[in-house]
């Protein structure tokens, strides 16, 4: 399954395809797991707006997935929490990962 999510997803790597790479997937055996792992591919590289609204719509939690794969990115990258030699550069950081 994880095999034929990245193969899928590797083969319509450009965000214009990302609908192709799914009805591809869909003819997979595991058909479902194979799309669930071609989207969440497609997603975490091109961003959720690579998918259309209505079917983002009809996943249960999607926004707060995406803002926790957006955080996580952040955290990676910019330091959005601050350090001990700088300021956090998002105020509302503390108040999402209050950090117990």
């Amino acid at each position: 399954m994880l095999l034929g999510g990245v193969y899928a997803a590797a083969s319509c790597a450009g965000p214009a395809e990302a609908a192709e790479a799914l009805s591809f997937a869909a003819t997979a055996p595991a058909a479902g797991s194979v799309a669930a792992v071609t989207g969440a591919m497609l997603g975490a590289v091109h961003g959720v707006h690579v998918w259309p609204l209505a079917l983002l719509n009809r996943l249960e939690l999607v926004w707060v997935m995406d803002t926790l794969a957006r955080d996580l990115v952040a955290q990676l990258t910019e330091n959005p929490s601050g350090s001990a030699y700088g300021r956090a550069s998002d105020p509302s950081w503390f108040g999402r990962y209050p950090g117990w």
